[in-house]
């Protein structure tokens, strides 16, 4: 308050200086009031940064963090709101499927009147209409299970059955600095709306080229960021490769830059593989090591052990992972695959022929997989090496076969192959064998041929212990067991007797033996009949059998579906099966539905927190920010009295007259 008032000054002044001094001392103790009265009147200390700058940096942070905390707080509601939603609708779908779980077990241990079942199948087709209706619920502004794509329906209908068409990603929402949270539960992980991926078996071993990412080196894995270091052993140049970005970076790094004892070095790529030699082509020593503690050179598979190592040093294959840009060209170490054979997806009795004209890069391979309509999701597997394959139509079986050639073998993607294990055939239910033969092929003479499949444990085992069984090396009677050529199944074929027969036995015929499955589980005999008959195709008997190992995506449109077909064709041991999926799939409702109670209850715990943080900033930036209204009023009083006696001087001064200074 005192530096308010204008500095005495010794000894005689002016009129003009005095008044000056008074006025001036009266507007500042107006000034100080004025301030006093709007914070007494605002409660706040300071209504401009200018008037306190320090006190209002800590206010403004303090504001911003609060606006934050409001904004995380505002996100745990949303959230809230739709983990709540999709719970109602996750509880409504397991109280149906529970119910449709009794319907099975009843239908799968009695023997039911044509009334009873048609009761049964059209409760069911109800309950999927019911249960397509709930997956399909929104919330707000958006659906619930359709992960990322929250503005396209769930499951629609199709030509080949219930679709999906969401895909698997969770929704995040901020709740902390570098905190996030899911608020959905994808249509796959809660419903099971997806199959379990075809993912490629072979290693489709891409070739490195110059312009390949280093991250991308070693499936995926890149190199360790550091140095390598070349030595003709008594000279040595250390080269910082931590900056690289392409293999073709490496390369510039090397050549026209390194020099030992005036002998250039030269880098090139040989098969996808470092070379290191001198750039004369010369004979020399040529080391290449690590830096310190580093593996860079190891990473890059360069490395060098011996003393002398023949140049040049040629590395292990850099095995880059598959990105969308790799050439297709690259694949097979640069040997490419045969695209031009395409393959054939095939869904719920529909083929689907995937040509590949003109394709580049893997992007269009997945692309044109994409545009031949098939009711598929392609991407690259996991673990970088090849291709995988979903299906989105459930209640419908689903394979990838070959179209033209072996592409599909090539690709590790056919669903029906030499190395399919037995025990996968027939949903996962394997085949049961007996003593003696399984399988009967009644061959164009009209013998037969027992088939004994004990020892089998692949597909590749049943076509060898037919082809090469003792009794069938005749070449007039020689039954040649095959995978199709085009699509998936077992082909068996026979020669045409070169001597009419009398009676003619007519083709070949094949069934199982007395008690085994085996000529339905492989495929051969159609389920419901007991015997199959060649064709006549040219010169040969050929029957082609129907695919023994169809996927199917395990979730609960494809369970009721299986369920209400197997009751229709009173199939007792699919509805049996049928029931057996529907209990994964109560048991994966009751697992989502689990993580739904954690996520709310984390978000209930979250809330509590941020409503604790956010007292403690308010009470923070009230201390900053707020007046001391004791203090004011104190100060008001003072300033007060000093405005008043401002006043009184001022006024003696212009008072004054000549006998002041007589």
């Amino acid at each position: 308050m005192l530096s308010s008032f204008y500095p005495v000054v010794a000894g005689r002044t002016s009129d003009a200086a005095n008044r000056y001094r008074s006025l001036y001392q009266v507007q500042m103790g107006k000034m100080g009031l004025q301030d006093l009265e709007s914070q007494l009147s605002s409660g706040m200390r300071y209504t401009l940064p200018s008037q306190d700058p320090t006190s209002a940096l800590r206010v403004i942070s303090l504001q911003r963090e609060l606006e934050f905390r409001d904004q995380t707080i505002k996100n745990l509601d949303s959230s809230q709101s739709y983990l709540n939603a999709t719970e109602a609708n996750l509880s409504n779908i397991q109280d149906l499927m529970t119910e449709l779980r009794g319907l099975g077990v009843e239908a799968s241990t009695n023997v039911a009147g044509v009334e009873e079942r048609t009761g049964w199948i059209n409760q069911i087709e109800a309950s999927i209409t019911r249960l397509q209706s709930l997956a399909n619920a929104k919330h707000i502004d958006r659906y619930l299970f359709s992960g990322g794509l929250v503005g396209t329906p769930t499951v629609t209908n199709s030509r080949e059955g219930i679709q999906y068409n969401g895909n698997d990603m969770s929704l995040l929402t901020l709740t902390d600095s570098g905190d996030y949270l899911a608020h959905n539960v994808t249509g796959q992980k809660a419903l099971g709306l997806l199959s379990d991926a075809m993912i490629g078996r072979n290693d489709l071993n891409p070739i490195a080229t110059e312009t390949t990412r280093i991250a991308d080196l070693n499936h995926g894995q890149g190199i360790a960021p550091g140095a390598i270091r070349l030595s003709d052993g008594v000279n040595q140049v250390t080269i910082d490769l931590a900056k690289s970005e392409f293999v073709g970076d490496i390369l510039d790094r090397v050549n026209g830059n390194v020099s030992l004892n005036g002998r250039e070095v030269s880098a090139t790529l040989v098969n996808g593989r470092l070379a290191f030699q001198y750039a004369d082509g010369d004979p020399g020593i040529l080391r290449i090591q690590e830096v310190a503690t580093g593996r860079t050179a190891s990473d890059l598979g360069v490395v060098t052990n011996e003393p002398a190592p023949t140049l040049p040093i040629i590395g292990r294959p850099l095995e880059p992972a598959i990105r969308l840009t790799t050439k297709l060209s690259q694949l097979n170490d640069g040997a490419g695959l045969p695209w031009g054979d395409g393959l054939r997806i095939s869904q719920g009795g529909r083929n689907f022929d995937v040509l590949f004209t003109g394709a580049e890069t893997i992007e269009d391979a997945i692309n044109l997989i994409h545009r031949s309509e098939a009711p598929v999701i392609a991407s690259i597997s996991p673990d970088g090496r090849g291709l995988q394959i979903k299906s989105r139509i459930s209640g419908t079986d689903f394979s990838i076969g070959e179209l033209n050639g072996n592409l599909a073998e090539s690709l590790g993607l056919r669903t029906f192959h030499g190395q399919t294990r037995i025990s996968e055939l027939n949903y996962g239910q394997g085949m049961e064998t007996i003593q003696g033969a399984d399988l009967i092929i009644r061959r164009n003479d009209g013998t037969e041929l027992g088939v004994d499949l004990d020892n089998a444990t692949t597909i590749q085992d049943v076509l060898d212990t037919i082809n090469n069984h003792v009794d069938n090396q005749v070449i007039e009677t020689r039954i040649t067991a095959s995978l199709a050529s085009t699509g998936n199944g077992i082909v068996l074929t026979s020669a045409i007797p070169s001597v009419p027969l009398d009676p003619d036995p007519g083709p070949i015929r094949i069934r199982s033996a007395g008690g085994s499955q085996a000529a339905s589980v492989l495929g051969l005999v159609p389920r419901g009949q007991s015997e199959s008959t060649a064709q006549l195709v040219g010169s040969e008997f050929v029957y082609t059998g129907s695919d023994p190992n169809p996927q199917e995506v395990r979730g609960i449109f494809n369970s009721l579906t299986r369920l209400r077909d197997a009751i229709d064709h009173q199939d007792l041991a699919e509805i049996a099966r049928s029931v057996q999926l529907m209990d994964q799939d109560l048991e994966r409702l009751s697992l989502s539905r689990g993580s739904l109670g954690v996520e709310q209850q984390r978000i209930d715990n979250l809330k509590a927190i941020k409503e604790e943080s956010r007292v403690a900033l308010k009470a923070d930036e009230s201390n900053q920010i707020e007046a001391d209204m004791v203090s004011v009023i104190s100060q008001l009083n003072a300033r007060q009295v000093s405005y008043e006696a401002s006043l009184r001087l001022l006024a003696s001064a212009n008072q004054l007259s000549l006998f002041n200074y007589l």
